[in-house]
């Protein structure tokens, strides 16, 4: 059985290898999240100056960039945005989506990460081809960075 899914995964579309990957990667961080105290997840210290409440801002948001230039590829009208933007500018982007968070509950934060992380999906999924440069965008903004954030949680919450 196991080699028969071998088989089947080498000839799966990668929008579906990649959507079920992101949707692994967010049920795992969510785990995270979730393992943390309700009590906690607004104290900072995940990362220097955010707290959980703020990660699960902070993928939200890149997950809607990631959406946002998905559909940019899809309708032929991509420009890269990282070329030529300093960093500082997208520290300026991500610490922008943190304060705006700061004023939600948790529930509304989990709730906009979760609605952006729909339409990511449903662009990624409705692509009429799969670019190298949609790939990018998709993994690293979803998937990849929702493991990266993962393994900060796991170790705010182990800190205790």
């Amino acid at each position: 059985m196991g080699s028969r899914r071998v088989r089947y995964r080498a000839w799966m579309d990668p929008r579906v290898e990649l959507a079920e990957r992101e949707a692994e990667s967010w049920r795992a961080f969510l785990a995270e999240v979730e393992a943390v105290p309700s009590d906690r997840r607004e104290d900072e210290g995940v990362v220097p100056g955010w707290s959980v409440k703020d990660l699960v801002s902070h993928c939200g948001g890149w997950a809607r960039f990631s959406a946002g230039q998905l559909e940019a590829i899809g309708n032929g009208t991509f420009a890269d945005p990282f070329d030529g933007v300093p960093d500082e500018h997208w520290d300026r982007v991500s610490q922008e989506m943190i304060e705006e968070s700061r004023r939600m509950t948790f529930e509304e934060v989990l709730q906009g990460a979760e609605e952006a992380r729909a339409r990511a999906r449903a662009i990624w999924s409705a692509l009429p081809t799969v670019s190298d440069e949609a790939t990018r965008f998709f993994s690293e903004e979803t998937h990849e960075h929702y493991d990266e954030h993962r393994a900060e949680v796991r170790a705010f919450r182990e800190r205790g």
